[in-house]
């Protein structure tokens, strides 16, 4: 499964410092339900998540009409930046 992660500009320095996205790690399954979601709260960063390795917990909310929000209850080390509004907007 993959996910994709919305967050700041702040923490994307602290996850390319430090190599990972901390726990928990909450992303959607597609890049749109990412995008509104992230246009709701101002967060300008998405990344995408390889959830196979990884355990995922279906959240009770934080879902849209676009995806399904989940969990990873572990540090993730495999992402990739897929949207940013520094770069694509």
């Amino acid at each position: 499964m993959k996910l994709y992660h919305a967050t700041t500009t702040k923490k994307t320095k602290l996850y390319h410092n430090t190599g990972y996205i901390r726990k928990p790690v909450r992303g959607f399954t597609t890049l749109q339900a990412a995008m509104a979601w992230s246009m709701k709260v101002g967060r300008k960063v998405i990344y995408e998540i390889d959830a196979e390795k990884e355990i995922c917990h279906k959240l009770p909310d934080h879902h849209n009409r676009f995806g399904d929000a989940w969990w990873i209850d572990s540090n993730v080390s495999d992402f990739k930046c897929v949207f940013s509004t520094y770069t694509d907007a």
